[in-house]
């Protein structure tokens, strides 16, 4: 017998039911609806945002360039680093 979904009448979620051994298996939240005005509200400040994880993204690599050219120029001066051994040996 195949299981049936039921909305709860006190929490508003959907109980899903198997009708071969009469309980309840699961449940999920239903989702609810947006009103339109709710909606333009959220989207309107949407681009703002968008702007501020730009530019933060943006910041960030920025730092990364720095930080990996100071890297480049700390391992390029110190002529002691040798190569590390292979994690791999082939033979």
């Amino acid at each position: 017998m195949p299981n049936i979904e039921v909305i709860c009448p006190c929490c508003d979620n959907v109980l899903v039911i198997d009708t071969h051994a009469q309980e309840a298996v699961s449940y999920r939240e239903r989702k609810k609806k947006v009103s339109l005005q709710d909606f333009l509200e959220s989207e309107k400040n949407k681009p703002a945002e968008l702007e501020k994880k730009f530019a933060d993204a943006r910041e960030k690599e920025k730092n990364r360039g720095e930080y990996l050219k100071q890297k480049f120029e700390e391992a390029k001066n110190n002529k002691d680093l040798k190569d590390p051994a292979p994690s791999i040996i082939w033979d």
